[in-house]
C-alpha cells in the first residue's frame, strides 16, 4: 500500500543533502564575515575623508561619524541581502521536498486508489498531504521534526505571498522568525509586517535537518492493517476530481 525502501530513501535524501551543502558552501558562506567587511568599509571611508581633511575648517568628529555611518549602511545592506538569500534557499529546499513527496505519494496511492487521487495529491495543501500519510499509519505530527517543517511551510507562504492566513499563523505559533518585531503594549493585537520575516543560517540548518529526519522516519512499508481513520475531507475531494476527470474524458474524440 505504501512502500519506501532503501533505494527510495537514497534517491530522495541524496539530492536534498547535496542541495543544502552546496547552498551553504556556495552562497550562505559569503555572508559569514559581514561585520569585518563593514569595519573595513568604515576604515577605508575614514582614510578617504582624511585625504581632504582641513584642520582649520573641518571637525574630526564629523569624519568619524561619516565613516561610521558608511560602515553601518554597508552592514545593513549585506545583512538584508543575506536574509533574502537565506529565505530564497529555504523556499527552494521546501519546494524540492514538497515536489518529491507528492511524486512519491502519487505513485504509492495510485496502487490502491482511483485515478483521481493523482490530481488530488498534486492539488491539496501540505497539511492535507500529512493527513494522508498519517492515514496510512505513518506518524508525523507527533514527531519532533514536524514543527520545523510546519513552520517552514508557513514561512515559505509568507515569503511568496506576504499577508494572509500563513502570516498570521506563523507570527502566532513561531514568532522566532520575526526576531525584530516588538509587540505593542495596547489592547489591540498587532502583527509583524511580512517584510520583517527572517531566517538565520542556523534556522535554515534546523529546517534542512527536519526534512532529512522526515524521510528517515518513513517506514519501509505500510499495508491495510496499518490503516487509520480516513480524513474527513477525502471523499468530498475525490468526488470533485472524479467529476473533473469524467468531464474531460467525455471531451475526447
Amino acid at each position: 500500500m505504501f512502500n519506501f525502501d532503501k533505494f527510495d530513501l537514497r534517491a530522495l535524501l541524496g539530492p536534498h543533502e547535496l542541495y543544502v551543502l552546496q547552498a551553504k558552501q556556495r552562497l550562505l558562506s559569503q555572508f559569514n564575515d559581514i561585520s569585518r567587511e563593514a569595519d573595513e568599509v568604515e576604515k577605508q571611508h575614514y582614510e578617504k575623508l582624511g585625504q581632504f581633511f582641513d584642520p582649520d575648517r573641518d571637525d574630526p568628529a564629523d569624519s568619524y561619524e561619516a565613516a561610521y555611518q558608511e560602515g553601518i549602511s554597508h552592514f545593513i545592506a549585506l545583512d538584508e541581502m543575506r536574509n533574502t538569500v537565506t529565505l530564497a534557499m529555504t523556499a527552494s529546499v521546501f519546494h524540492q521536498f514538497d515536489k518529491a513527496l507528492r511524486e512519491k505519494m502519487a505513485r504509492e496511492f495510485s496502487h490502491w486508489q482511483p485515478a483521481a487521487v493523482d490530481q488530488l495529491i498534486w492539488s491539496v495543501d501540505f497539511p492535507k498531504l500529512v493527513e494522508l500519510l498519517e492515514w496510512t499509519g505513518i506518524d508525523i505530527k507527533s514527531k519532533p521534526f514536524y514543527e520545523k517543517i510546519e513552520a517552514c511551510h508557513l514561512l515559505v507562504n509568507v515569503y511568496k505571498h506576504g499577508k494572509g492566513r500563513s502570516h498570521t499563523e506563523l507570527a502566532g505559533k513561531y514568532p522566532q522568525y520575526y526576531p525584530n518585531y516588538a509587540p505593542g503594549t495596547g489592547r489591540r493585537t498587532t502583527l509583524p509586517r511580512p517584510e520583517q520575516l527572517e531566517v538565520s543560517e542556523a534556522q535554515f540548518t534546523d529546517i534542512a535537518d527536519a526534512i532529512r529526519d522526515f524521510w528517515l522516519n518513513i517506514p519501509e512499508f505500510r499495508n491495510e492493517s496499518h490503516l487509520r481513520d480516513q480524513p474527513e475531507w477525502f471523499d468530498k475531494e475525490m468526488k470533485r476530481f472524479d467529476r473533473y476527470l469524467n468531464k474531460n474524458a467525455t471531451k475526447k474524440p
